[in-house]
């Protein structure tokens, strides 16, 4: 057991909502956990914009973090393997936590972290290593907690008219609300740790970098933070109706709509048989009929009625482009306008994204004892996660970098983390199975050449030297970014600003030696032309295969459902000679 944090005297800070006290890490850091930033989310304020922490009396002690959302537990939620699946969590979850480095320097760069998870799982508890940046790099490290899954992202009409809510909670966007609300606190508090409210960066990966996509849209973010970072983001949104109502797909995640997840807890409750029934039963009561049955479910009865895939995420349609906390326009409509916070921005993905999702299904692995992934067909496996990969970025990087250039937006620049030095161990093969795998470039971001944060535990002897080569180039590249605006990368690299387009060098790849060294390279991806490099790459002699391909790419997967349909797959099928129905390919999990 880790011993327990002591209180530290230098810690003490003065905030209009009282005195806090935090501790001095063991490498020297200061760290203040656990603060609120917004009233416990519960009771009459579920579903609710944020409010104002009531002041507290005497000194707080902030030597904890604050609770997770309530969540499945998985691999991002920090518990023992033992509890994955189970519900884990509280709705008293506003806080937030500030690390920053010894001595009484002021007016240092603030870096906010925000956490991935598919908006449905996470915490900012597993990122203690974000201080990293505080030890290295002299800036000031927040992390933060906000409402996750069915509790942060729900546009319910019942809720809206019964609670006479806001135009801000119409939205149901509650999670971004919470978000928005910890960068007020950060502007009116972070002073008193040394950092400067005008100089802010925000950054996250994956679902965060999703959630730095959102605040560059979200007019009620305006003037809040002042660089920002998308690492791996996903650029979806979903229209209202969507949100509510659902969408017409193949995909179950898709149906998930406000009124269904009624509809499953009134079936779950015992008060109809099923959810058309339900539906029908809810149609007919009044608006505060249906949000008294809502705001009386337990968080866990929220949650039960979804069916978690991956490290415990659940999709539904979110977050919704309200035309109030969001745009009423897609994210590359919105970033090819003028009508955005625009401020310098650093974009970009990981070479091998997919993996960290694929390396366990049983379509591509089993499983050795129960845990350990053997691949069963290795040239398959990486054809298709290649293509997805390549997906991820076209559709949820480069299509919104190009949408930013396209618009004027000059100060940008575009990386691909190619880091893959994992111990080619026999028949596993860790760096097959992962490879620059999606969450890999986060331990060197925070400039974390140790890596405290190892989630799939690939530090060795081995790769010691270039980890520390490539923490040391991201995360200096990170903390001169949120200095000045410019991102510098130690080592001697330049790294340019992204061009509108055309085939010149357009991102920086951190990789290591061995891989080409930190350099730039044209590494943009097109969802489109990536279908048409699919149909004629002569490296995928198997017909089948390559429709396996575009089903689970275009057809199955949530990322990229959409830009494909069912009669172009059977246009494929006759020319290539595959006789298997679109279904026989579908993935057993969505996500």
């Amino acid at each position: 057991m880790p011993s327990p944090r002591l209180c530290e005297p230098a810690t003490l800070r003065r905030l209009a909502a009282g005195e806090l006290v935090g501790s001095r890490e063991p490498d020297g850091t200061l760290a203040w956990r656990g603060i609120r930033y917004a009233a416990p989310p519960v009771g009459r304020l579920r579903w609710r914009a944020p409010q104002a922490p009531a002041p507290h009396q005497g000194v707080f002690q902030a030597l904890a973090h604050g609770p997770m959302a309530p969540q499945f537990a998985g691999l991002l939620a920090g518990m023992p393997a033992r509890m994955n699946g189970q519900l884990v969590g509280d709705e008293d979850c506003l806080s937030l936590n500030v690390y920053a480095p010894p001595g009484d320097v002021r007016q240092r760069p603030v870096m906010v972290w925000i956490h991935g998870g598919g908006l449905a799982v996470g915490t900012s508890q597993t990122y203690d290593a974000a201080r990293k940046l505080a030890l290295h790099d002299g800036v000031v490290v927040v992390t933060i907690n906000y409402r996750l899954g069915v509790l942060g992202w729900f546009t319910h009409p019942a809720l809206a008219e019964a609670d006479g809510a806001s135009p801000a909670e119409r939205s149901g966007n509650f999670g971004l609300l919470d978000q928005i609300a910890a960068l007020h606190w950060v502007r009116d508090n972070i002073e008193a740790f040394g950092g400067d409210p005008g100089c802010v960066t925000i950054f996250g990966e994956s679902a965060g970098g999703q959630s730095v996509l959102l605040l560059l849209a979200s007019p009620l973010a305006a003037g809040l933070f002042h660089r920002a970072i998308a690492q791996s983001p996903v650029s979806e949104t979903f229209a209202p109706e969507a949100a509510v109502n659902g969408m017409d797909s193949p995909l179950d995640s898709r149906h998930c709509g406000s009124l269904e997840v009624t509809a499953r807890c009134q079936v779950a409750a015992g008060l109809a048989a099923d959810t058309r029934a339900a539906r029908e039963q809810l149609g007919r009561m009044p608006a505060t009929e249906v949000a008294a049955f809502l705001r009386g479910l337990t968080s866990a009865q929220l949650l039960a009625v979804h069916a978690p895939g991956s490290v415990g995420i659940y999709l539904t349609p979110r977050p919704a482009r309200d035309g109030h906390v969001l745009p009423a326009m897609p994210l590359p409509e919105v970033f090819a306008s003028s009508s955005w916070n625009r401020v310098p921005v650093i974009m970009g993905s990981n070479r091998d994204e997919v993996r960290t999702f694929l390396a366990d299904k049983p379509e591509h692995s089993r499983l050795l004892g129960g845990k350990l992934p053997l691949l069963r067909d290795r040239q398959a496996y990486l054809a298709e996660s290649g293509y997805q990969s390549r997906a991820w970025r076209a559709l949820h990087m480069d299509a919104i970098a190009n949408a930013m250039a396209a618009g004027g937006h000059v100060d940008l620049w575009t990386y691909r983390f190619d880091w893959d030095e994992l111990l080619p161990l026999p028949f596993v093969r860790p760096d097959l199975l992962l490879g620059a795998a999606h969450g890999m470039e986060m331990a060197f971001a925070f400039h974390d050449p140790s890596e405290e944060y190892d989630i799939f535990n690939v530090a060795t002897p081995f790769n010691r030297a270039s980890r520390r080569m490539i923490a040391d180039a991201l995360g200096s590249a990170w903390s001169s970014f949120a200095r000045d605006g410019v991102p510098t990368p130690h080592g001697g690299a330049t790294w340019t600003r992204r061009p509108i387009a055309g085939t010149a060098p357009d991102s920086l790849v951190f990789d290591s030696v061995r891989g080409g060294g930190v350099r730039m390279a044209a590494a943009r991806q097109d969802i489109q032309q990536l279908k048409a490099a699919l149909a004629d790459d002569p490296a995928i002699a198997s017909p089948t295969l390559r429709c396996a391909i575009y089903a689970r790419l275009y057809l199955w997967h949530p990322l990229f459902e959409g830009h494909g349909n069912e009669a172009e797959y059977q246009q494929w099928c006759e020319r290539l000679g595959c006789t298997q129905p679109a279904s026989a390919f579908r993935p057993k999990l969505e996500v």
